[in-house]
């Protein structure tokens, strides 16, 4: 790369001091480095979240870039090597969620015994970084740890004849992404007709955006299924917010069943 790439996900929000303190510090051991913030708003402690939004937002970056991501964060703290990416962060479940198969390496990183760690991002995951994007290996950052947390984010599963497809994401206009990717669903559908239940609503159609014309002139049959940028199925009401018209929410389930 012709200059460093730091990427940062957090839970420390936009109201404190976090984010330019630890900005400051990776511009003073880091040359050129470029900072993007991915989102400082994630939900505090919220892993699961956490692990949404780096599996769809970092992974489009270039080879060598680093990832940051403090979230829940406390010992021990890891440097996971995915997809030719690093990835700060600790075990807290995280890294088998977001990365599963696609680890490369794994690296645990030391602590001093005597430092403090009430922010740690700044007082050790910027000098793990530092390293990495001057050449160290993964090795001189520390050994592997042989295993990590394994957490599961539950996606979807079969029960009987129908499928549980649980939310996985409400972004911020109130669409719901879903843990089921189109892929999947053709697969599964292998060209069948379908019923999506949400609540009291039913949808039967794949529409090929939110803007599509449907014939419903309630705002509560407005709801469509499509596909957005990540891949992932996503529900949405047009010209309204999933939210505030259903008051769905992460981690709910919706069912799915197809017609033979």
């Amino acid at each position: 790369m012709s200059a460093p790439i730091i990427t940062l996900t957090t839970d420390w929000g936009d109201g404190d001091f976090f984010a330019g303190m630890f900005k400051g510090r990776l511009m003073s051991i880091v040359e050129d480095v470029r900072i993007v913030d991915i989102t400082h708003r994630i939900e505090p402690m919220n892993v699961g979240q956490a692990t949404f939004v780096v599996r769809q937002a970092c992974m489009g970056f270039p080879p060598g870039t680093v990832h940051i991501v403090d979230v829940a964060s406390r010992p021990p703290f890891l440097v996971v090597k995915a997809r030719g990416q690093y990835f700060i962060c600790c075990d807290n479940g995280l890294p088998a969620m977001a990365f599963g198969d696609s680890i490369e390496d794994i690296s645990l990183l030391q602590v001093d015994a005597d430092g403090f760690l009430n922010f740690a991002a700044y007082t050790i995951f910027a000098g793990a970084a530092a390293m990495l994007l001057g050449g160290a290996s993964m090795r001189d950052l520390g050994e592997h740890p042989g295993q990590i947390l394994q957490r599961n984010l539950p996606r979807f599963m079969q029960q009987g004849d129908h499928y549980i497809v649980y939310v996985h994401h409400i972004d911020s206009y109130g669409n719901a992404y879903l843990g089921m990717t189109y892929r999947e669903f053709e697969e599964l559908r292998a060209g069948r007709a379908f019923v999506l239940s949400v609540r009291d609503q039913e949808v039967t159609e794949l529409m090929s955006s939110y803007f599509q014309q449907h014939a419903a002139a309630d705002p509560r049959r407005r709801l469509r299924l499509t596909v957005s940028a990540t891949g992932l199925l996503e529900l949405a009401i047009k010209d309204s917010s999933l939210i505030s018209l259903l008051g769905i929410k992460v981690n709910e389930s919706v069912l799915l069943r197809f017609k033979d």
